[in-house]
């Protein structure tokens, strides 16, 4: 099983959520703002908070690039 079939796995995907949840708390109590409020639906955290949407989308962007990566260095 790849990597990247592997994010989509439930108890795989329920802990990387877990873990962009929590960076989005730290990066919001670091800059000083409200602390967003996730919602999970589907497994998956979403906020009513652009900016806490958008940091969310984009780890995870960046977590199915990596495993995509690694992944192709597996194959060759």
């Amino acid at each position: 099983m790849t990597l990247t079939d592997q994010l989509q796995n439930t108890p795989l995907k329920k802990k990387m959520e877990n873990k962009i949840v929590a960076h989005v708390t730290h990066e919001f109590s670091k800059a000083g703002l409200t602390l967003p409020l996730p919602k999970f639906r589907d497994d998956m955290a979403t906020y009513d908070e652009p900016a806490a949407a958008k940091m969310a989308n984009r780890l995870r962007t960046g977590a199915m690039l990596f495993a995509q990566v690694l992944d192709e260095r597996e194959t060759t």
